[in-house]
C-alpha cells in the first residue's frame, strides 16, 4: 500500500495531508476516535480502493475494503498503536485466505478423480491464459488471473499431482512495465510455493507489447531478460526440471516412461529499429527459431523409449494442417512425425524473413520405440481435439474470466455463460497420461469438459 486519498470523514489533520508527506508520518500522527471512517487507499498498482476504516477502543485500526467479491478489491489491513513511542506500529497485511466455495469445490473434484488415477501415471494440474491485470473487473479479464492460479495449488493440496503447469498468457501485458513485472512475479512465486515442481511457457501477451502498442509508442517496455528473470531463473533452479536451452526456455520434465516436454511458441528476436520501436510485436508474432528447433532435435535424440507429450503456448497447426505460428510452426509438427517413423534428414523449411530461417539436420533412426503421443495448448480461449499425421492436439480453455458479453468471448466462453464468483469465473485441468494404459486423460473443472479420453 502506499498512500490514502482525502476524505470528508477524516478529522482536519488528514485532511491537510498532501502527497509531499510521507507515508510514515501519516501514519505516525493521525489518530481517531473509536468507530467506523471510510477512505480510499490506493494501492501498490496505483488502483484506488474504497475502504473501511474500524478504530477500537485501544487505537487498534483495521481496514477492510469494501470488496464486491472475494480478494478482488484489495487486502485488508492492521495497525496497532504504541503508546509508549506514541507512533502507529507499521501496516501488517492480513491474508484473505482461500475462497472457501472454491476450496470446497476442488477438494470435491480431487476426491472424484483419485480413484481414476494410478501412482505410475503423470498427473499434471494446468491453467492457460490467465491474462492477470491490476483491474478489479467482474466480467472478465482482472487481478482475478492471479487468484486462479493460487487456486491451482489447492488443487495441488489434495496431493494428487506430480507436476503444475502454466501454458502461457501469465499476464494480459496491458499494465504499466512495474505493474506487469510484479504481477508475473507472483504468478511465477505462487507457482513455485509447494515442493511440487511447476512449468510455464511463454505466451504472447508475457512480452507487455498490449501496453508498449497504446501506451509506449511501440518501444519495449520489457527488455531481452525481463520474462527470463523472472520465470527462467526460478522454473530451472527445480532439480526435477531439466533445462535444454535457457535462451527459449526449453525444458522437459520425466516420470517413468513419459516425457513431458516445454516448448515456447513465442521465440522471437528482440531486435530495434533505428527509432527505437520494436521490430517484432510479440503479441501478433507467433514463432518457434533455429537455436530451440536445434535444442529439440537433441532432446529428442535423447528420447527412445519415452512417451512424449509436447506442451506449449499456440498450437503449431491448425485442424487443417496449416500453419498456426507465423514460423515454422508446421516445420515443427514434421519434425515430431520425423520423429514417431524413425527418420533422418533436413529440416529446411521455405522461409523468407532471415530472422527465423531454419536449416537443421536431423537423425531418428537410432531411437528405439519413443513416440510423440500428443501436443497440448491454450491460446484458442475454447476446447478442441484434431489429430495429424498420428499427433494428436489437445486445446485447453482460458483460466480468465471471460464474460459472455464482451467482444472478444469465444463462443465457447459464451456458451458457458460464465460470471465471477461462481464455478465458471474460472477454468483449469487435471491432465493423466499413462504409459502402460497408452491412454490421456483430460479432466476439466469449472468452464471446462468434465472428461476427454484419447487413446494411443
Amino acid at each position: 500500500m502506499t498512500t490514502m486519498s482525502r476524505s470528508a470523514h477524516w478529522p482536519p489533520l488528514f485532511r491537510r495531508f498532501n502527497s509531499h508527506q510521507s507515508r510514515q508520518q501519516l501514519f505516525n500522527e493521525t489518530r481517531h476516535a473509536p468507530g467506523t471512517y471510510t477512505t480510499t487507499l490506493v494501492n501498490d498498482f496505483g488502483k484506488k480502493v474504497k475502504y473501511t476504516l474500524i478504530v477500537t477502543a485501544d487505537d487498534q485500526q483495521i481496514f477492510l475494503p469494501q470488496q464486491k467479491a472475494d480478494g478482488l478489491a484489495g487486502p485488508i489491513y492492521f495497525r496497532s498503536y504504541s503508546k509508549f513511542f506514541k507512533r502507529y506500529n507499521a501496516m501488517t497485511e492480513l491474508p484473505l485466505g482461500a475462497r472457501q466455495f472454491v476450496k470446497q469445490y476442488l477438494q470435491e473434484f480431487a476426491v472424484k478423480l483419485n480413484h481414476k488415477l494410478t501412482p505410475e501415471s503423470l498427473t499434471m494440474g494446468i491453467v492457460t491464459d490467465t491474462h492477470d491485470k491490476a483491474n478489479a473487473n467482474y466480467t472478465y479479464y482482472g487481478v482475478n488471473g492471479l487468484q486462479h492460479v493460487q487456486e491451482l495449488n489447492l488443487l495441488d493440496e489434495t496431493g494428487i499431482l506430480d507436476i503444475k503447469g502454466h501454458l502461457g498468457d501469465a499476464i494480459d501485458g496491458s499494465d504499466q512495465p512495474a505493474i506487469s513485472q510484479a504481477r508475473l512475479g507472483k504468478i511465477v512465486a505462487t507457482l513455485n510455493e509447494s515442493k511440487t515442481p511447476f512449468f510455464m511457457v511463454e505466451g504472447n501477451h508475457d512480452a507487455n507489447d498490449k501496453y508498449d502498442e497504446k501506451f509506449f509508442h511501440d518501444r519495449p517496455s520489457f527488455t531481452a531478460k525481463t520474462y527470463g528473470n523472472l520465470v527462467y531463473k526460478k522454473l530451472f533452479a527445480q532439480p526435477q526440471i531439466h533445462v535444454v536451452d535457457w535462451q527459449s526456455g526449453l525444458g522437459y520434465f520425466d516420470k517413468g516412461q513419459v516425457r513431458v516436454i516445454f516448448l515456447n511458441t513465442s521465440d522471437v528476436p528482440f531486435l530495434l529499429n533505428a527509432d527505437g520501436t520494436k521490430k517484432y510485436d510479440v503479441k501478433l508474432t507467433l514463432a518457434i527459431r533455429q537455436q530451440q528447433i536445434e535444442a529439440l532435435v537433441a532432446l529428442l535424440q535423447s528420447s527412445s523409449n519415452r512417451r512424449i507429450v509436447i506442451c506449449g503456448h499456440a498450437n503449431l497447426i491448425d485442424a487443417k494442417g496449416d500453419d498456426a505460428l507465423q514460423y515454422n510452426g508446421h516445420a515443427v509438427h514434421e519434425l515430431l512425425v520425423a520423429f514417431n517413423h524413425r527418420l533422418k534428414g533436413r529440416l529446411q523449411p521455405q522461409v523468407t524473413n532471415p530472422d527465423f530461417t531454419v536449416n537443421v539436420e536431423f537423425d531418428f533412426s537410432q531411437q528405439q520405440g519413443g513416440q510423440v503421443w500428443a501436443y497440448i495448448c491454450g491460446h484458442r480461449h475454447l476446447e478442441a481435439e484434431y489429430k495429424h499425421q498420428g499427433i494428436k492436439y489437445i486445446l485447453l480453455n482460458c483460466s480468465a474470466l471471460m464474460g459472455p458479453d464482451h467482444q472478444l468471448t469465444t463462443h465457447f466462453n459464451q456458451n458457458w455463460q460464465r460470471k465471477q464468483g461462481t464455478m465458471t469465473e474460472f477454468a483449469g485441468y487435471v491432465i493423466d497420461i499413462d504409459a502402460k494404459t497408452r491412454k490421456i486423460n483430460v479432466y476439466g473443472y469449472g468452464a471446462a469438459t468434465p472428461e476427454r479420453k484419447f487413446n494411443f
